[in-house]
């Protein structure tokens, strides 16, 4: 009857999607590939479907290639008076030569074929506009457009370390989001981005030599071969080719192109295909080319399915290109060179973003841990069973490294956004560490059943939005019945630190032993305890917070232990002399930042 009732109260509680709004992209990009003078000539055309309240006079776009020159914000991080300079992209930059800029030169734009003018600011272009466009209203943009194609650098340009000629991310003029808390023309400094949902239509004209696969389904095969047809294709040495793209409901398209990508293409038992592009010399296709690594990423969306729910796209690919690895929709971009599990390891991290920085679009500058955070904690899950190790707990990597660097004063509050963090390090450690924590704890908090139905239905529900972290925390307190605003409030906006141990065990009188824990952190949390008696049996309680108001399944019920209280006592049915061992979080669902108090011993 209780489940019952709470799932009617969960469905009425579900927000209204009447209310909810966003607006509406329907790109048009025709490029064509210069691979003598490195540039790309575009034409964009750009439906932007205004479906706010309000009336808009202005617009934003981003030219995120204009960070790719000296002088740019991000060629100025290594500046920034941090314990943690990032020297390393900055000095790239600084020192480029005047052929090895990136810049995206704008030479013409309208609003319905009415010229508008514009002014360049780095990475966002800024326009008044000659009349409002009004809710409801859908209007045309037109931009013309030249793109300098940089030297590589984050993960965009030309000639990539293994050998890769153009990498193409965030390679076109993008419109900045609107949204309810008004226009986020985030000047680029190398990290993180945010787009609106729609459809790119994306056609690149290139000599016909090169490959290409990125984002999207194509949609003349059978014109173009390169394995993308059954049906070869013979071209002449001069000839140009157009490919043309198709890409739903994404908030951004990427692509690779170089003559020397072999093209594979694997179908999973559910239908999806997956596409491998790699060089095909020793070092890229060593483990890209084999059926095992093959297989293991269609077990892994397998996995993911039945985890974190269905993908919803209708293709994914594996590409060689860039520098390290990136995301983008329906692809990852890496370099694939080294160790087999390195790399498949990177696939598994870079496709779970598809999850979240893809089907869920959250704001990357705001909410980053809600993209790399759960990422790194669908990683972690994945790898655990397709290494065959089956921990019951897959997470204690990042358990480990936080409790080395909990009281660090460097640390920074996972919400610091993501452009203003005194280096990179601090930035990783609240982005990938606390968003990565803050899924485990609430596992631990809410139990099994609870904690993956949060999960399923979380994707459900907003697959395709922008989801706050207020978004996600009504469906966790509605799939568990918890109250739990306090927990993410505590970990992402502040630098409390947990640390519960046990004080001390000891029989007042009669049969009953008192368990006496402590808190010695700032953080207080929910924990679990096992009590091992002497005879081999083990009892399990749980201690909830009274801020809560619910405790998980499964556990004998001690508490609630108020966060006020710096220690709390309970009993159980044994004398102390029974007892041989009480431990604090034996599953380790907590980041106890001090773990060598966790466990008493019998003397």
């Amino acid at each position: 009857m209780k489940k019952f009732l709470l799932a009617i109260l969960a469905t009425c509680a579900i927000p209204s999607f009447g209310q909810y709004w966003q607006q509406a992209v329907d790109y048009h990009i025709q490029v064509a590939l210069d691979d003598q003078k490195h540039q790309l000539a575009g034409d964009l055309s750009l439906r932007y479907t205004n479906n706010s309240p309000d009336v808009l006079d202005e617009v934003y776009f981003h030219l995120y290639w204009n960070a790719f020159q000296p002088g740019s914000m991000l060629s100025n991080m290594a500046n920034i008076p941090t314990k943690f300079p990032d020297r390393a992209i900055g000095s790239n930059v600084e020192n480029y030569a005047p052929d090895e800029y990136g810049e995206q030169i704008v030479q013409s734009l309208t609003l319905n074929g009415q010229p508008v003018a514009f002014v360049v600011d780095q990475t966002i272009l800024h326009c008044t506009l000659p009349q409002g466009i009004y809710p409801g209203e859908t209007v045309t943009f037109a931009m013309t457009y030249t793109t300098r194609i940089p030297k590589l650098v984050e993960r965009a340009g030309r000639d990539n370390p293994e050998g890769i000629a153009y990498s193409f991310t965030q390679w076109y003029p993008k419109m900045v989001v609107y949204d309810t808390d008004g226009w986020h023309p985030d000047i680029y400094v190398a990290r993180e981005f945010f787009g609106d949902f729609g459809t790119f239509n994306v056609d690149i004209t290139a000599p016909a030599s090169y490959m290409i696969g990125g984002s999207g389904v194509l949609q003349n095969p059978d014109q173009i071969g390169h394995g993308y047809s059954a049906q070869p294709v013979k071209f002449k040495k001069k000839d140009r080719i157009t490919w043309r793209f198709k890409a739903e409901k994404v908030h951004d398209f990427a692509w690779v192109a170089d003559k020397e990508l072999q093209h594979d293409l694997r179908v999973t038992a559910s239908g999806l295909p997956i596409h491998f592009f790699y060089q095909n010399d020793t070092a890229s296709s060593k483990h890209m080319s084999t059926d095992k690594f093959q297989a293991e990423v269609e077990a892994y969306f397998a996995f993911m399915h039945d985890h974190f729910g269905s993908y919803d796209w209708p293709q994914f690919s594996v590409i060689q290109g860039g520098e390290g690895a990136m995301e983008y929709p329906m692809a990852t971009i890496m370099q694939v060179h080294g160790g087999y599990d390195g790399l498949l390891g990177t696939v598994v991290h870079e496709a779970s973003h598809m999850w979240f920085y893809g089907m869920l679009g959250t704001d990357e500058q705001r909410y980053y841990w809600m993209d790399e955070g759960f990422t790194s904690f669908a990683e972690d899950e994945a790898m655990n069973v397709l290494s065959g190790k089956n921990l019951p707990n897959a997470h204690l990597g990042y358990l480990g490294r936080y409790s080395r660097v909990a009281h660090q004063t460097w640390m920074e509050p996972a919400s610091t956004l993501a452009n203003y963090f005194d280096g990179k390090f601090p930035y990783q450690m609240a982005a990938y560490m606390k968003g990565s924590l803050f899924l485990v704890q609430l596992r631990g908090i809410m139990g099994e059943d609870a904690f993956w139905s949060t999960l399923q239905r979380y994707k459900n529900v907003w697959a395709f939005k922008h989801p706050r972290p207020e978004n996600f925390l009504r469906i966790a307190e509605q799939e568990s019945g918890m109250v739990l605003d306090w927990y993410m409030n505590q970990w992402i906006e502040t630098m409390k630190v947990p640390d519960a141990g046990v004080d001390s065990v000891y029989t007042t009188g009669g049969n009953l032993a008192n368990i006496r824990l402590t808190r010695n952190g700032s953080l207080a949390l929910p924990v679990d305890v096992d009590v091992v008696l002497k005879n081999g049996t083990t009892l399990h309680y749980t201690v909830p917070l009274s801020a809560m108001f619910g405790h998980k399944d499964g556990f004998a019920l001690a508490g609630p232990w108020n966060y006020t209280q710096k220690t709390f006592t309970f009993q159980v049915a044994v004398t102390a002399e029974q007892i041989a061992r009480v431990v604090v979080d034996p599953a380790s669902w907590t980041a106890d930042a001090n773990r060598d108090d966790n466990v008493w011993e019998a003397p």
